[in-house]
């Protein structure tokens, strides 16, 4: 399943990032500094005959280059709220599109956001997994994790 499921996150977040963004996403090997996830996190959780998370990492300027984009203003004017709406909703489709390839029948989550402070509120579970890649210079990381037995 590793390697299927490596290719749905890749054609996932390519085919999201361009269908609601118009953006194109390239895919590198690592992240850009060893150990180092991008500030931003979306995250959705699946719930039913598959366990787990999707979890969507980008940096804060690529959270708010796609709320400019969503929301039709200009990235000056993108605010946080709008920021992570845009996050929310990029992990929301990211998640649904990946749950045909998981175990189901299954449930998403509302999407939640963390924005780099405190603590990230993740589940501990197994990393199944990660594909960094890049967009407009920005990093960019979806993880999928599977926290059930």
């Amino acid at each position: 399943m590793a390697g299927a499921l490596t290719d749905a996150v890749q054609q996932t977040v390519e085919t999201v990032w361009a269908t609601l963004l118009g953006l194109e996403v390239q895919r590198r090997g690592a992240p850009c500094a060893p150990d180092a996830e991008p500030g931003w996190a979306g995250t959705v959780t699946i719930s039913g005959a598959w366990e787990g998370e999707v979890r969507v990492h980008c940096s804060a300027e690529l959270a708010y280059r796609a709320a400019a984009i969503l929301f039709a203003v200009d990235r000056a004017a993108a605010n946080v709220a709008q920021a992570e709406d845009a996050l929310r909703e990029l992990a929301n489709v990211t998640g649904g599109n990946l749950m045909e390839v998981l175990p189901g029948p299954s449930q998403l989550s509302m999407p939640s956001v963390w924005d780099g402070t405190g603590t990230a509120p993740h589940a501990a579970g197994l990393l199944l997994s990660r594909l960094y890649f890049d967009c407009q210079g920005e990093p960019l990381s979806v993880a999928v994790v599977r926290t059930g037995g």
